[in-house]
């Protein structure tokens, strides 16, 4: 009976067959292929188009929170967009915030986070996230 291990040059002793460690080259093309690969699928299911509900339109965006003595926070919310034009997605994701804002009876957002990063897929296309909180009246 043949015992099966790996041995500490990565030859296994059953298929007779050694690993050897690859070039810097070959890790860096591993390396973009699982990563397009993965990233590029998360890229394709982000929306590039939010549509203001018409409950949304009264939904202001604001830099600061509102007084405490008046609003209460109503809860977090966030957007991802992604596009070929930062402005544009940026207002798609103000609409995405508006609209989980109105959902939660909230007349206010104050956003807290905005970032913008390159989508992994190549496209030339970014990712505009947005974080805040929803505020309603008390």
């Amino acid at each position: 009976m043949e015992t099966r291990f790996v041995t500490a040059n990565f030859t296994s002793v059953r298929a007779r067959a050694t690993i050897i460690s690859m070039g810097a080259r070959a890790r860096l093309a591993l390396l973009i292929a699982l990563s397009t690969a993965g990233a590029g699928g998360c890229a394709d299911t982000l929306p590039d188009k939010a549509l203001l509900h018409p409950e949304a339109a009264n939904v202001e965006i604001i830099s600061e929170p509102p007084n405490r003595e008046i609003y209460e926070p109503a809860g977090e919310v966030s957007a991802r967009i992604i596009g070929r034009d930062n402005g544009a997605s940026l207002r798609e994701a103000f609409n995405m915030l508006r609209n989980q804002a109105a959902a939660k009876g909230a007349t206010f957002v104050a956003v807290e986070e905005v970032s913008s990063a390159a989508a992994w897929d190549f496209s030339g296309r970014t990712i505009v996230t947005l974080i805040g909180t929803a505020y309603k009246t008390k």
